[in-house]
């Protein structure tokens, strides 16, 4: 099944389609932008407790995730932020 990015209108297949977090339009990965931090989805580090009213701890709380976003809202939401097209990193993986 095709869907159509909305950026271009070129039909990409269902699996080659992501949506923009913020408004859903859907953004092929060539269009989209790719915030490489966003707090949006970020995951906790620890396990919170179970236990009323326990604030989390201070530090260490969360690990932001990219995220997908259109053109319009990532120059709304995450202006002068790291962003790129695509989901893979282009830097270079510097090893120990």
């Amino acid at each position: 099944m095709n869907i159509k990015c909305g950026v271009n209108g070129e039909g990409r297949d269902v699996h080659q389609i992501f949506v923009c977090h913020h408004c859903g339009m859907p953004v092929c990965e060539e269009h989209g932008w790719v915030v490489a931090a966003d707090d949006a989805f970020a995951e906790f580090t620890h396990v919170l407790s179970v236990l009323p009213d326990v604030p989390p701890p201070a530090t260490g709380l969360t690990v932001p995730r990219p995220a997908m976003h259109c053109r319009d809202c990532v120059d709304r939401f995450h202006k002068g932020t790291v962003k790129r097209h695509g989901w893979a990193d282009p830097r270079p993986v510097v090893r120990p």
